[in-house]
C-alpha cells in the first residue's frame, strides 16, 4: 500500500517515481524521496477499495545528525528535484520513438522523387531542431554511467545525480546544491524547447501525410 502522512506527503517511502526508464544506476533512480519522520497511515487497497488501514511511525536514523529544519529543507529540495525529474523522463520517453521515426523517414524521403522540395526542406529543418533537443534528454546505455563526456548535457543524468545527493541522508555538498539550482534553471527551458519541437512535428506530419509518409508527433508535456 501507499504511505500517506497525516501532514500531507505526496510520496511514500521509496515509492516509484517517474516510471519509464526505471532505475538509472549512478545517474539517479526515479524512486521518490524517503518520507520524513512522523506518523503515517498505511492502507491495503484492493480494486480501489481500502480493505485495511493501520498507523505506522517512522523515526529518524539516530546516526544522521541533521536538525528537523535541515531534514525538512532537504526533503523539500528532493521533492522539487523529483518533480523536475518526472518532466525530464516524460520528454525522454516521448523522444525515444520520435527519434527512431525521424531516422527512418530521413532514409525514406531521400529516395522519394514525388515529395516537393519545400516539404523536404521542412522535414530537414525539423530534423535539425530534433538533433539540437535530443542530447538534453539522452539516456546513456547501461546502468554504470557516471555522467562523463557527452552525458553532461543530458538532463536525465544531471537531475538524477542532483536528486541522489539530496536523498543521501547527509547535508548536500556545494556540488549537489549547484547541480540542483542548475536543474531548476535548465529543465523548464529544455522542456519548453521539446514542446516547441513537438508542435512543429505535428505541422510537418500533416505535410508528409499527403505523400503517404507517416510521422507521429509526440504529445505536449505539461
Amino acid at each position: 500500500g501507499q504511505a500517506a502522512r497525516e501532514e500531507e506527503s505526496p510520496f511514500g517511502a521509496g515509492c516509484g517515481g517517474g516510471g519509464g526508464f526505471g532505475g538509472f544506476g549512478r545517474g539517479g533512480s526515479t524512486a521518490g524521496p524517503l518520507v520524513l519522520p512522523g506518523t503515517y497511515t498505511i492502507s491495503l487497497v484492493v480494486d480501489g477499495t481500502t480493505v485495511d488501514s493501520r498507523p505506522l511511525r517512522v523515526v529518524a536514523d539516530p546516526e544522521v545528525t541533521l536538525t528537523d529544519a535541515e531534514r525538512r529543507k532537504m526533503f523539500d529540495m528532493a521533492m522539487e528535484a523529483h518533480a523536475l525529474q518526472g518532466r525530464v523522463v516524460e520528454v525522454a520517453n516521448a523522444l525515444a520513438p520520435f527519434n527512431r521515426q525521424m531516422a527512418g523517414l530521413a532514409k525514406e524521403i531521400g529516395g522519394r522523387t514525388d515529395v516537393p522540395a519545400d516539404v523536404k526542406a521542412s522535414f530537414d529543418a525539423l530534423e535539425k531542431d530534433r538533433a539540437a533537443v535530443a542530447p538534453k534528454f539522452a539516456v546513456p546505455a547501461g546502468r554504470g554511467f557516471g555522467g562523463g563526456g557527452g552525458a553532461n548535457e543530458s538532463l536525465v543524468v544531471r537531475i538524477g545525480q542532483a536528486k541522489n545527493g539530496l536523498t543521501g541522508g547527509l547535508w548536500p555538498t556545494e556540488t549537489t546544491l549547484k547541480a540542483f539550482e542548475d536543474a531548476k534553471r535548465d529543465v523548464p527551458k529544455a522542456v519548453a524547447d521539446a514542446n516547441a519541437l513537438f508542435t512543429r512535428a505535428a505541422a510537418v506530419a500533416q505535410a508528409l501525410a499527403k505523400y503517404n509518409l507517416k510521422l507521429a508527433a509526440p504529445a505536449i508535456v505539461k
